[in-house]
């Protein structure tokens, strides 16, 4: 799973993203992804406004963010209150899910979003080999799925 880390087009972090984001030029990347613990102690600033507006500034036009959104079964009101806080922010705001057998409820879901009208968050953004890169797991259609979710969630998420 860990090929693609050699990309060359990969910057990994491992620390403080908020302290290091917050030093990077504006309309810096084309993709933000947040993989942060839970929204409580020392994570908590990651699930707030300011940190969302300030990865707003670093992505180019058509950028998108993908960050840690918690579980349907155990957060659904604060996934609702995270969407409800970034649709201030970005033009397109939309939850996705995937099956993770080590959470607690074998789920977790992600926030997608962009400053592009636009953006199809659904669709994937380019073609992808598949077996050129040797993905186990995501696929196109794989992708597409993860926005499917259940009536509950999103009746509570997008009503």
């Amino acid at each position: 799973m860990a090929s693609s880390y050699s990309n060359p087009k990969l910057e990994l972090l491992i620390g403080d993203g908020y302290k290091y984001i917050q030093e990077l030029p504006d309309e810096s990347f084309e993709i933000i992804i947040t993989d942060s613990s839970d929204p409580k102690g020392p994570a908590e600033c990651l699930f707030q406004q300011p940190y969302y507006e300030l990865l707003e500034k670093k992505l180019t036009r058509d950028g998108i963010i993908c960050c840690q959104a918690e579980s349907i079964w155990f957060d659904l009101e604060f996934i609702s209150d995270l969407l409800k806080m970034n649709r201030k922010i970005f033009k397109q705001v939309a939850y996705a899910s995937t099956m993770t057998c080590t959470y607690p409820s074998g789920q977790i879901g992600f926030l997608i979003c962009s400053k592009d009208p636009n953006a199809k968050l659904s669709e994937p953004t380019h073609e992808l080999d598949e077996e050129k890169l040797n993905l186990k797991y995501y696929t196109k259609e794989i992708h597409r799925a993860s926005f499917v979710l259940p009536r509950f969630v999103r009746e509570r998420l997008y009503n």
